[in-house]
């Protein structure tokens, strides 16, 4: 077993840039050693990175000042909802305020941005887009059901919606998207923008709430009220993810840790008797109803109306 010399503290407990590590007195014949990696050039770590922060924080040691994480990179950094999963391969995205220097590295894609108009802040140390910024960036290339539930996820106060790591919540409201909207008019993305508004809706606890929402909207079904509470002689009974108040059809979107968690499990269960006890028609919704455009959720739904004798 080969035995490496330590490193000096400064670099024992993360990546590091080779700069760094020279002016440290590490020698180049250590820099070989078989127990680092380089996941950029120039960089060193003590392992391959497992997610995208471990990955920011080891191409962090190289970064340009003015340079900053953005796209679809802030986007996971931050915790909003992509619709696709993280793996090894996927680049770093890094926002190149217009007119700097641009960078060159492998595993990394830049795309310009207008810093007068785009906020950067940190993030753990790593200089990051901020949210709202991040989500115009992602509108250069994202639209549609994808970017509705990006601005749901900024605008909700939910404290259970999972794995947003905003500094507060809501983030931001309807009113200021529609302002940082027209502040970035001309920009890549803001077209779409504001029709995504349009269909953004205040409450989502998850993305497939909003998800819901929309493909039952997208199939000419009226659309459902989002976490609407049910009261009784003064007592706040429920709170339901989608509802149609006006005919009493309660749509609950049920998570993994729903059927996973007896606890959980029980309190469902209970509230649903309770609703249905008040005459309402409880339709329950997992991932798989959400399969091959909705048709599972959107054939339940419309039975639903139509029990209440509404044509649709």
């Amino acid at each position: 077993m080969v035995r490496h010399a330590p490193l000096p503290e400064p670099l024992a407990s993360g990546p590091f840039s080779v700069a760094r590590a020279r002016e440290e007195g590490v020698t180049a014949r250590r820099l070989r050693g078989t127990d680092l990696v380089a996941p950029f050039h120039g960089v060193r770590a003590p392992c391959l990175a497992t997610d995208v922060q471990a990955l920011a924080d080891a191409y962090r040691q190289r970064m340009r000042p003015g340079h900053v994480f953005a796209g679809i990179t802030a986007a996971r950094l931050w915790g909003l909802p992509v619709s696709t999963f993280w793996s090894r391969a996927e680049p770093l995205t890094i926002g190149i305020p217009a007119g700097t220097t641009r960078t060159r590295a492998r595993g990394v894609v830049t795309h310009e941005f207008d810093a007068t108009r785009l906020t950067s802040t940190e993030l753990d140390g790593l200089p990051i887009l901020d949210p709202l910024s991040t989500t115009m960036m992602l509108a250069r290339e994202t639209g549609g059901d994808d970017l509705v539930t990006l601005l749901d996820a900024l605008i909700t106060p939910s404290p259970i919606y999972h794995g947003l790591r905003l500094p507060v919540r809501p983030y931001t409201s309807v009113s200021a998207l529609q302002a940082f909207a027209e502040q970035c008019h001309g920009l890549r993305g803001a077209s779409a923008f504001l029709p995504a508004i349009d269909r953004a809706r205040t409450g989502a606890e998850s993305p497939p709430e909003t998800r819901s929402r929309l493909e039952i909207v997208a199939a000419g079904l009226p659309e459902p009220v989002v976490q609407f509470e049910v009261w009784r002689q003064g007592t706040l009974q429920a709170v339901i993810d989608l509802a149609y108040p006006e005919w009493m059809i309660a749509i609950e979107y049920e998570g993994e840790h729903h059927l996973t968690d007896p606890v959980q499990w029980a309190k469902d269960i209970r509230r649903q008797e309770l609703l249905e006890s008040l005459g309402w028609i409880v339709i329950r919704v997992t991932k798989n109803d959400l399969r091959h455009g909705a048709r599972g959720l959107v054939h339940r739904v419309r039975s639903a109306l139509a029990r209440r004798g509404v044509s649709v």
